[in-house]
C-alpha cells in the first residue's frame, strides 16, 4: 500500500464504519454516474464498485492511479483518470463516462463524492459546484471549520464569502463529525463530511464572479456598514446617497454590516451595481 505524501495533503480514511457512512449519504441509485476525486486506495470506491451504474475515479497520485487501475481497470463499469481534478477537463470524463452508464447524449444523472485535501478544499468544492450540467447531489468530507463555514448562516460567527459562494450554488448541510483519528496518518483537525444539494436555478458564471467580488470587498471590511462600503471600496465608489438609495430599493438598512447579508440578497445587490456599470 502507498504511504501518505504530505506534498499533496494525504490522509487516508480507515474506518470502514465512516466510509459505509459517508457512501450512504451519497444517496446513489444503481443508475448513477459516481465520480470520486481522489480515491486515494479505494476506501470508499470499495462500497460503491458494483453498486452504481458507473464509477469514475479520479487520482492525481502516480502509484495511487496505478493501484486502482491495476485492482478495477478491467471493469467496464470503473474508469480511472490519472490527472489533477483542478486541471483536468471534469465535464467532458463526466459526459464521456456519463455515456458509458447509458445516458446518451443527454447524460445519466450523476453525483460527487470526495474526501477532499485540506489544503484544495475551496478551489475544488468550487470546481465540483460550477459542473454543468451540474451533479444531483455533493458529498465532501471537509476539515470541521471549513465545513461549518459552507453551511452557516446570516449573522453566525462563522458566516462569510466562502457561505455565500457556497450557497448561491448549491444548499449545504452537515451531516456528522468525522473524528480526526478515522484517518491515517491522523491529521491535527477534525473534520465533518457535509451535503451539497446543487440548485437547479444557480446563477450563470458571470455572475457568480460578480458576487465573488462583491463579498470579497465586503467581508475584507465586515466591520463597517453596507453603505460605507459601497462608498469606500474602489471596487464600487458610490457616491454617499446613491449607496443608500440602492440599499433602500433591496430593501436593505444602509447600516447592515455584511455577515447579515443573506448569499441571495448578495446575489440581488451584485447583479444591481454590475448593471450600473453598464
Amino acid at each position: 500500500m502507498a504511504a501518505a505524501k504530505r506534498s499533496l495533503s494525504q490522509n487516508f480514511l480507515v474506518d470502514p464504519n465512516l466510509q459505509r457512512k459517508i457512501v450512504d449519504a451519497l444517496g446513489a441509485e444503481h443508475d448513477d454516474l459516481v465520480v470520486e476525486i481522489g480515491a486515494g486506495h479505494g476506501e470508499l470506491s470499495r462500497h460503491l464498485v458494483g453498486e452504481v451504474g458507473h464509477l469514475l475515479l479520479v487520482e492525481k497520485d502516480d502509484d495511487l492511479a496505478a493501484d486502482l487501475a491495476e485492482e478495477w481497470g478491467d471493469r467496464e463499469d470503473v474508469s480511472v483518470l490519472h490527472a489533477d481534478a483542478l486541471e483536468v477537463d471534469l465535464e467532458e470524463a463526466v459526459a464521456r463516462c456519463s455515456r458509458a452508464a447509458g445516458g446518451g447524449d443527454d447524460g445519466a444523472p450523476y453525483r460527487v463524492i470526495s474526501n477532499v485535501p485540506y489544503a484544495i478544499t475551496s478551489p475544488l468544492t468550487f470546481r465540483i459546484l460550477d459542473l454543468r450540467p451540474p451533479p444531483r447531489r455533493v458529498v465532501l468530507t471537509v476539515q470541521k471549520e471549513v465545513g461549518e463555514r459552507m453551511a452557516a448562516d446570516p449573522g453566525s460567527g462563522d458566516y462569510g464569502s466562502l457561505s455565500v459562494g457556497v450557497q448561491i450554488r448549491a444548499r449545504p448541510r452537515v451531516a456528522f463529525g468525522v473524528s480526526r483519528h478515522a484517518f491515517r496518518p491522523t491529521p491535527e483537525v477534525e473534520s465533518v463530511t457535509v451535503v451539497l444539494e446543487p440548485r437547479p436555478d444557480r446563477p450563470g458564471p458571470e455572475a457568480e464572479r460578480d458576487v465573488r467580488r462583491l463579498t470579497r470587498a465586503c467581508f475584507s471590511r465586515r466591520r463597517k456598514q453596507l453603505q460605507k462600503i459601497l462608498r469606500s471600496a474602489p471596487e464600487y465608489g458610490l457616491g454617499k446617497e446613491e449607496a443608500r438609495e440602492l440599499c433602500r430599493s433591496l430593501d436593505l438598512d444602509p447600516r447592515v454590516r455584511p455577515e447579515k447579508v443573506s448569499p441571495a440578497t448578495f446575489l440581488r445587490l451584485a447583479r444591481r451595481l454590475e448593471a450600473a456599470d453598464d
